[in-house]
């Protein structure tokens, strides 16, 4: 720790990027999952469905080459290396969510996590750097954001809320992009 901020080498950087990949990579094979065999389970997917293991894996594998080529500009431009242990922070807190969602809901929420996952988290993190000054604004879209997409997927597990559920994904999209691009400013 250098002063009061967190300097990451690029191996770090890295490291995190590709765990932070890897988990949305396992998030996407378990909604696709959902969505082209009605099924979370492994077993159903290898062994009754197994006409779209091809769709599953094009899927994954979308996600993991956007999130290389994506994570390569984040990690290589310099104006993110001020702001991306926060942007990461903002990053894992809201993956965890949506893969605590994908388990509990996946029939509720995959299309939610489809639409996040293809280029939701990756818009975000590129509209971070815009404006880094560290402002009360910036600070409440951050936090907020990741208290309302909460309330959002939470929400959405409560039957008689059920019926509300386009506008809830559409609320939980927006605050995701809005959460990662509150963490875009410069720790002091």
């Amino acid at each position: 720790m250098s002063g009061d901020r967190w300097v990451l080498e690029k191996q770090h950087k890295v490291l995190l990027f590709a765990a932070s990949i890897a988990v949305k990579s396992f998030l996407m094979a378990l909604t696709t999952s959902y969505i082209f065999c009605k099924s979370i389970d492994p077993n159903i997917l290898f062994f009754n469905c197994s006409t779209n293991i091809v769709y599953v894996g094009i899927s994954i594998g979308a996600i993991i080459i956007m999130g290389i080529i994506s994570g390569y500009y984040i990690i290589r431009i310099k104006v993110f290396d001020d702001i991306f242990v926060n942007m990461m922070k903002s990053d894992y807190i809201l993956t965890t969510m949506y893969f605590a969602i994908g388990f509990l809901a996946p029939g509720l929420i995959s299309t939610t996590i489809i639409i996040w996952l293809f280029g939701i988290w990756i818009l975000g993190m590129f509209l971070a750097p815009f404006n880094k000054e560290k402002t009360i604004l910036k600070k409440i879209t951050q936090y907020g954001s990741l208290v309302i997409v909460g309330i959002l997927l939470f929400a959405s597990l409560i039957p008689p809320l059920q019926e509300y559920g386009q506008s809830f994904a559409l609320g939980a999209i927006i605050s995701s992009l809005m959460s990662i691009f509150g963490s875009g400013r410069i720790q002091t």
